[in-house]
């Protein structure tokens, strides 16, 4: 049944979605595909699908808003997701941060700022969000990241922020927000080991990007 399904179509999952059978639950279903596709389709409600498909039942209405439903908390889940991983260089803590943050990457519509904790294996502990906003000096406070830090006796600490313009490239600010954060954390002796800038299906280190490898 597994292999069946990933062989259907769009309309054809939607069809089956509904719980009804014949020619009208696949026009329905081609019409939801041509007007709305699946990305507009999770966002849509009972009124709008109703406009659409005039025939379809309330009860089909509700199963298809169910499977969507799912679908998108199963979605929640796998994005959350992360495998143990060693974060040791600029590259693998690139693809971790697209991995772990590749939602806030894709979706954001503003600024995010978040600090990754790291132990003596340079392994995750924790992920905490530090601030909303467009990134500034006077918005990351050095007190609000290492504060977390401190309580999860991090070894080490990775920033990431992302950019909703979907161009990763680090900005004087986001240069100048990293050389405070690292003059802060000689002092407190949680050495920052990167700052990673996430956007789209893209990222950059910042690390790389001031010893001039630029990609």
């Amino acid at each position: 049944m597994v292999r069946t399904l990933l062989n259907c179509s769009p309309a054809e999952l939607i069809a089956i979605a509904t719980g009804r059978r014949g020619a009208s639950a696949y026009a329905d279903a081609h019409r939801l595909v041509a007007k709305l596709g699946l990305r507009k389709l999770a966002d849509a409600g009972t009124a709008e699908i109703q406009e659409i498909c005039r025939g379809m039942p309330a009860e089909s209405i509700q199963r298809l808003l169910a499977g969507v439903e799912i679908g998108l908390r199963i979605a929640e889940l796998s994005a959350d997701y992360t495998p143990e991983v060693r974060i040791t260089t600029p590259q693998i803590a690139m693809r971790y941060c697209l991995q772990k943050f590749g939602r806030l990457a894709r979706e954001s519509k503003q600024e995010e700022f978040h600090l990754v904790t790291l132990d003596t294996k340079n392994q995750p502990i924790d992920a905490h969000q530090i601030t909303v906003g467009t990134l500034r000096n006077s918005l990351v406070h050095p007190r609000e990241v290492f504060r977390p830090a401190i309580r999860d006796a991090a070894n080490c600490i990775l920033v990431v922020h992302n950019h909703p313009s979907g161009d990763p490239t680090p900005s004087d600010q986001d240069i100048s927000v990293t050389e405070r954060l690292e003059s802060a954390a000689e002092v407190v002796g949680i050495p920052l080991i990167d700052h990673i800038i996430v956007a789209g299906d893209r990222g950059i280190s910042i690390q790389e990007w001031r010893q001039g490898n630029r990609w």
